[in-house]
C-alpha cells in the first residue's frame, strides 16, 4: 500500500516490479473478498503488502540517515500526505453510507472501528471485539482497516528504532537486529496460535512486524544482490510461485498468521531481491503497463473495494450473484483511479513550507471520525433514523427471542447446575424436561417450554454457544482454538439426568450442520466448529453420527426413564428475514420479498446432518427425531412468514413466536406422529402472508 521510491538496496530509481507487486497483492486480496471460494488464500496480499512497505521505508530511513539529512516531521509528513487524503475521503463515505443504510445492530458494529479508524488503531479495535474470520466482522465495512493500523503503528516505531541503531558506526548492527527481531516477531506470532491467541497475533503490530522486517532485512543489506541473471531469475520465480501457492493453497481454517504466512512473505522477498539492480525476465510480467497501472492505485483499491462488496450485500440483503459482484469491482476500479487522480496525487505535490502545520492539517480530519463514531456506538446504532415500522423489525434479534436468553444462554461461561429453571419450585432440584444444546436450543426454548406448560410440567435449559450436545466432543472454532465449557457442561447434564427420577423428556437441539465435519462448506461469514474426539490422543475428527451414537448410549446408561427427542437442523437461510423486512421498509420496497428463501443452501445443509442424525437413531429406536426442514422447505423455497409473524430473529434461529407457532407441532409429531395428509393439511406451514 505503500509507493515510495528507494533504499539502499533499490536506489537507482523507481522500480516497476514493485508496482507489479503491488498488483499482485491487491488483485489476490480483492478476488479473495470477492470470490472466496475461487481465491481462498487470497488474504496473504496484505503480507506481501507488509514486506514490501518494510523494504522502502527502511530504505528511505536509512538512507537518508547515513546522508545525515533524516527529518521525522518530513517523515511523518510524507507518510500522512500519501495516506491520510484518500483514507479520509472512502472513511466518509463509509461513514455516511453506514448511516442511510446500516440497520441499527450494523451501524453499532461500525462506530466502535469507525472511532478507532480516526486514530489508527482499527486493529486494535478488532482485536477486541472480533476475529478476521468472525461473522460479525465479515459484515463490518471498516474490516480492512486493520491493515492501515499496522502499518501506521510500524512508521511510529521503527524510525525511532533505526535511530537508536544508527547511532553505531557498525552498520552490521542494524542488519542483526533486523534479523533477531524478526525471528523474535515470527516466533510470538505462532506461539499465541498455539495458544488460542490467533486474533491477536492476525492483528497486532509486535507479532506483524517480521513480515515489516523481512523487507526491511533486503533494504538494509545494499551489498546483498543478486550476482547474475541467473539468480535473479530463478528467485523471481520462486518467489511469484510462494505467493501464487499461498494464494491457492492456504483458506480461512489455516492457522495464520505465523510459520503458514513464512512462504507469502518469503516470496514477496525474493521478488524484491530479485529486481536490485536488474531487470529479471521472470519478472517481466510485473514491470508490464498494466501491472503497473494497478500497482499505482492499488492503495485506493484497496480502500474502496471492500465497502463497495459490504454495502452491495446489505443494500441487496442477499448473497449478490457473479455479475453483481464483478460490477462492484468495476466501480471500486473506477473510484479508485479517480481518487488516485484527484486526490492522492495532487495532495502529495502540494509545497509544505511549515511542516508542523501541514502535518497538522493533514491528519486534522481524522478526529471527525472519532466525533462521528462514537454517537454510533453508544447510542446503539442512531435507531431515531428509522420509522417505527422499520425499527420493529429491525429490533425483533433484540426483543423476539427466548425472553431468558441472557440469563439462560450462556457463551464462554459455565453453566450452573439446576440453574435456569422454568416452572419449577425455587427450591426445585429435578424438573420434567430438558432442553440441551447451543443457541439453536435456546431459541427453541420459549416453543418447548410452551408445549411443557400445557401439561404441567417443568423445564430444564442447558445451551452453551457453539456447543453441541455431544459427549466427549472438543469444540475447535477457526482462529480461537477449544470453546471452554463444551465438555463439563455434557458432564453436569449426565449427571443431572442420572440424579432426577422425575425427568419426563430430553430435548437435544443443535445447529447440527455446524458440526457435521466440513461438509458443506461453511462460507467466511459462517466459519465451521470442527468437532474433535475428545477419547482419542490425536485430533481426530468427530463424525457426527457417531458422536450422537455415543451421546444416546450415554444418556441410555444413566437409566433414566425420560423419553428423547433430537430436534433437527433449522433450516439456515441465505438472509436475515427480519433484517430484510426492516430494510424493505426503510427503503419503501415491497416486503414480499422477505417472506421466503431460496432451498438451495438450507436443504443443502440440512440433508446431510438430518441423514447422521438418522443413522445414529437407527440402533436406537425408542429416541425420535424431528426435521424441520420438512415442514419449512419445498425443493425451491423455505418460509419465513408464517400469519404475518416473522418466524426467525437471523437467519438461522428461530424467533421466540416462531418457535412458540412451530415446535410445539413439532414434538408432537416426533412422539406420536400424526397421519401424513393430516400433518400437512394442519401444519398451514404453506400459507405464508401473500
Amino acid at each position: 500500500m505503500i509507493a515510495d521510491k528507494g533504499g539502499p538496496a533499490a536506489s537507482a530509481g523507481h522500480r516497476r516490479d514493485i508496482d507489479g507487486l503491488r498488483a499482485v497483492a491487491v488483485l489476490a486480496i480483492v478476488a479473495y473478498h470477492a470470490f472466496p471460494l475461487w481465491v481462498p488464500g487470497g488474504f496473504v496480499g496484505v503480507d506481501v503488502f507488509f514486506v514490501i512497505s518494510g523494504f522502502l521505508i527502511t530504505g528511505i530511513i536509512a538512507r537518508q540517515r547515513d546522508e545525515g539529512r533524516f527529518s521525522y516531521l518530513a517523515f511523518y509528513l510524507r507518510r500522512a500526505r500519501r495516506i491520510v487524503p484518500a483514507y479520509v475521503v472512502v472513511l466518509a463515505a463509509i461513514a455516511a453510507l453506514s448511516c442511510w443504510l446500516l440497520l441499527p445492530n450494523r451501524l453499532t458494529w461500525v462506530g466502535g472501528p469507525l472511532a478507532a479508524s480516526g486514530l489508527f488503531l482499527t486493529n486494535i479495535a478488532f482485536t477486541t471485539a472480533y476475529g478476521y474470520f468472525t461473522p460479525g466482522a465479515q459484515q463490518n465495512p471498516l474490516l480492512h482497516l486493520w491493515s492501515l493500523g499496522v502499518e501506521e503503528q510500524f512508521y511510529l516505531v521503527w524510525p525511532l528504532l533505526l535511530a537508536l541503531l544508527s547511532l553505531t558506526a557498525q552498520r552490521w548492527v542494524r542488519l542483526a537486529a533486523a534479523a533477531g527481531l524478526m525471528i523474535l516477531s515470527l516466533a510470538a506470532a505462532q506461539w499465541l496460535i498455539g495458544h488460542n491467541g490467533s486474533v491477536w497475533a492476525f492483528f497486532l503490530f509486535p507479532t506483524r512486524a517480521w513480515e515489516f522486517l523481512a523487507g526491511g532485512f533486503l533494504a538494509l543489506a545494499p551489498r546483498f544482490a543478486p550476482r547474475g541473471p541467473v539468480s535473479a531469475n530463478a528467485a523471481g520465480v520462486v518467489g511469484l510461485a510462494l505467493i501464487v501457492g499461498s494464494v491457492a493453497l492456504l483458506n480461512e481454517a489455516t492457522p495464520f498468521p505465523g510459520l503458514s504466512a513464512v512462504p507469502s512473505c518469503l516470496g514477496a522477498a525474493l521478488a524484491l531481491w530479485s529486481g536490485i539492480g536488474r531487470n529479471p525476465a521472470a519478472t517481466a510480467l510485473l514491470r508490464s503497463a498494466p501491472a503497473v497501472g494497478v500497482g499505482l492505485v492499488s492503495y485506493s483499491l484497496y480502500l474502496w473495494h471492500w465497502p463497495a462488496l459490504i454495502f452491495g450485500k446489505e443494500y441487496a440483503q442477499r448473497e449478490l450473484r457473479p455479475l453483481e459482484i464483478a460490477a462492484l469491482l468495476a466501480l471500486s476500479a473506477a473510484l479508485a483511479v479517480t481518487t488516485w487522480r484527484f486526490v492522492e496525487q495532487p495532495w502529495r505535490r502540494r509545497p509544505a513550507p511549515r511542516r508542523g502545520r501541514a502535518l497538522a492539517l493533514t491528519l486534522s480530519p481524522l478526529l471527525v471520525f472519532v466525533a462521528l463514531g462514537a454517537p454510533m456506538y453508544f447510542t446503539h446504532g442512531l435507531p431515531a433514523r428509522l420509522s417505527p415500522s422499520a425499527r420493529q423489525a429491525a429490533e425483533i434479534e433484540h426483543t423476539d427471542i427466548n425472553p431468558r436468553r441472557e440469563e439462560c444462554f450462556t457463551a464462554g461461561k459455565p453453566v450452573a447446575p439446576n440453574g435456569c429453571r422454568y416452572g419449577a419450585a425455587a427450591d426445585a432440584k429435578d424438573y420434567d424436561v430438558l432442553v440441551w444444546g447451543d443457541s439453536h436450543a435456546d431459541a427453541a426454548t420459549p416453543g418447548i417450554l410452551d408445549w411443557a406448560k400445557m401439561r404441567g410440567w417443568s423445564l430444564r435449559e442447558v445451551a452453551l454457544g457453539g456447543c453441541p450436545p455431544l459427549m466427549d466432543a472438543r469444540a475447535m472454532a477457526p482462529k480461537v482454538g477449544e470453546l471452554k465449557g463444551c465438555r463439563a457442561s455434557a458432564g453436569l447434564v449426565m449427571r443431572e439426568i442420572a440424579a432426577d427420577p422425575k425427568l419426563k423428556l430430553i430435548v437435544l437441539a443443535a445447529r447440527w450442520p455446524l458440526y457435521d465435519g466440513d461438509t458443506p462448506h461453511y462460507d467466511a461469514g459462517n466459519p465451521p466448529i470442527r468437532v474433535l474426539d475428545a477419547r482419542t490422543p490425536r485430533d481426530r475428527v468427530y463424525p457426527l453420527d457417531e458422536a450422537l451414537t455415543r451421546t444416546l448410549a450415554a444418556i441410555a446408561a444413566t437409566g433414566t426413564k425420560a423419553r428423547v427427542v433430537v430436534l433437527g437442523p433449522v433450516p439456515e437461510l441465505t438472509f436475515s428475514p427480519s433484517s430484510c423486512v426492516a430494510m424493505a421498509r426503510h427503503l419503501h420496497r415491497a416486503e414480499w420479498r422477505c417472506w421466503d428463501a431460496p432451498a438451495t443452501l438450507p436443504l443443502s445443509r440440512a440433508r446431510p446432518a438430518e441423514a447422521a442424525i438418522a443413522r445414529a437413531l437407527a440402533g436406537a429406536r425408542e429416541v425420535r427425531t424431528f426435521s424441520p426442514s420438512g415442514r419449512l422447505c419445498t425443493e425451491t423455497s423455505c418460509i419465513t412468514v408464517l400469519r404475518r409473524r416473522l418466524l426467525y430473529f437471523d437467519d438461522d434461529h428461530l424467533s421466540a413466536t416462531g418457535a412458540r407457532m412451530l415446535v410445539p407441532g413439532w414434538l408432537d409429531a416426533a412422539l406420536s406422529p400424526p397421519a401424513p395428509a393430516l400433518a400437512l393439511r394442519s401444519s398451514g406451514l404453506r400459507s405464508p402472508m401473500r
